[in-house]
């Protein structure tokens, strides 16, 4: 039973537990890795609380852990990160992070043909889980258990858009999607499969990988919306 005898001790226990690296986490606190370095190594008492937090809210660490004096053991703390691990919905993974880092082709088809026969957004993934595309929409991107999701919100509209995919088929250059937003021009509902790729295809090679529009593609129809207002109209 080792007994953990302060904060210093117990975030280097919860660092080589989590296997997390200086580089990565000075990054993410966008701190200087010989800052990581210092508290690791108790310098000066540079640990402070705000760092604590930080470092709790980017790997989702329970901060019971270091305010609590009464947990002061490897196998107490071995336990609350367990326990945390199957109530947390969303992980930091890295090995998910860097085959998504970088720059991708998004291709999907317009909800207005008349714009455009493809529509391909250019669309750059950051190792800091930011994402941006080439029309200055930002969000982010949040790693499940099998499935991950990217939030981005429009520049513009301020609707958001989410893009969701299955983790185990992003090893490869080209993987699908499905799409939710309210891109289009009437602010109207719309889901849509597409597909990203590392490449940048010719608009012919995009459409026989999309295939028939009527099959990737569907709108929200209006009806439905009407039938819920006359529900609501009824309730009221």
């Amino acid at each position: 039973m080792t007994i953990l005898y302060n904060n210093e001790e117990k975030l280097n226990y919860v660092i080589k537990k989590l296997n997390l690296q200086t580089k990565e986490i000075a990054q993410k606190l966008e701190i200087s890795p010989a800052l990581i370095s210092q508290i690791q190594n108790h310098y000066n008492g540079k640990l402070r609380k705000i760092h604590l937090y930080a470092i709790c809210n980017a790997y989702n660490i329970p901060i019971e852990i270091f305010e609590s004096e009464n947990i002061n053991q490897e196998e107490m703390i071995d336990s609350l990160l367990e326990k945390n691990k199957h109530t947390v919905m969303f992980h930091n993974n890295p090995t998910v992070l860097d085959k998504l880092v970088g720059r991708w082709y998004v291709y999907s088809y317009p909800s207005n043909p008349k714009l455009s026969e493809v529509w391909c957004t250019e669309t750059t993934i950051y190792d800091t889980f930011q994402v941006e595309d080439a029309h200055k929409n930002k969000g982010k991107l949040y790693i499940g258990e099998k499935q991950s999701i990217i939030l981005k919100e429009s520049n513009n509209s301020k609707n958001i858009t989410s893009i969701t995919f299955d983790n185990n088929r992003i090893t490869y250059e080209t993987f699908p999607f499905s799409r939710v937003s309210k891109s289009n021009s009437l602010n109207k509902e719309l889901f849509n499969f597409g597909f990203f790729s590392r490449r940048k295809l010719s608009i012919a090679e995009a459409k026989e990988v999309l295939g028939s529009l009527d099959e990737v593609q569907l709108q929200m129809n209006y009806g439905l919306l009407e039938r819920i207002n006359s529900c609501i109209q009824m309730e009221g």
